[in-house]
């Protein structure tokens, strides 16, 4: 159906409050960048010729320097998928949680385009593997801050599954899609496997003495054979 006036109200106000919750994390939170840049390969994705373009804008600068596909790249690596839900679930379980629940409940269920944006950001969720995250975070993360951060954004990864299905009425993310589910179950001890080899990879690769180039080089090689096994094995690059 044509959506009605209280269903474009009920739009911006999860549009406001997604976005406060997202800056809250991303702009405002002096911890992100540190953390982003050392959690993810998003530092060494500038040094593999894998795209046509530099993966920032400048050298140097915070998130607001980075182009999009990188940004999104480095969170798909590492699993966490970050950019696609952040936000999501602060929106869905304050409006749950008001007067405003059975309008909400009943745009996914009467509003195609509306279901079809949760459906999205539901099978994104299904997609994320906060575990192996956090193992990103104990391999590569050394300040203490930066490590309380990751805890944190995977604790709101954690209350967004539980927003989701609270809103979809569903016991497991994305249960209702079959072909998901055996991909998933099929290419994700695979994933994880090249998933761990990135980031032992990683960590040897910023440790490794600047002038042992052959070193350097057979590192640099494996990152990028890791990144491109990752890419498609979600079947995606972000």
């Amino acid at each position: 159906p044509t959506p009605t006036p209280e269903w474009r109200d009920m739009m911006k106000n999860i549009s406001d409050i997604s976005c406060a919750a997202y800056r809250s994390i991303v702009r405002e939170d002096e911890r992100f960048v540190p953390y982003f840049r050392s959690a993810t390969p998003e530092l060494e994705l500038s040094e593999l010729n894998i795209g046509s373009r530099p993966a920032k804008r400048k050298a140097t600068g915070g998130v607001e320097s980075l182009r999009a596909i990188p940004w999104n790249f480095s969170w798909t690596q590492t699993r966490l998928n970050l950019p696609t839900w952040l936000g999501v679930g602060d929106a869905i379980y304050q409006i749950l949680a008001s007067s405003d629940g059975d309008t909400l409940r009943q745009m996914y269920k009467e509003w195609g385009s509306f279901a079809t944006t949760i459906d999205l950001v539901e099978m994104v969720l299904a997609k994320s593997e906060p575990s192996i995250a956090a193992h990103y975070d104990h391999k590569l993360v050394h300040e203490d801050k930066a490590k309380e951060l990751g805890q944190h954004v995977r604790k709101i990864h954690a209350e967004t599954e539980a927003a989701v299905l609270d809103l979809t009425g569903h016991s497991e993310l994305s249960e209702d899609n079959v072909v998901l589910r055996r991909a998933l179950q099929v290419r994700n001890p695979y994933c994880d496997c090249l998933n761990i080899l990135q980031a032992e990879t990683l960590q040897r690769l910023r440790s490794c003495d600047e002038g042992n180039e052959e070193v350097q080089k057979l590192l640099k090689d494996t990152l990028l054979t890791t990144i491109t096994g990752v890419a498609n094995g979600m079947g995606n690059t972000g």
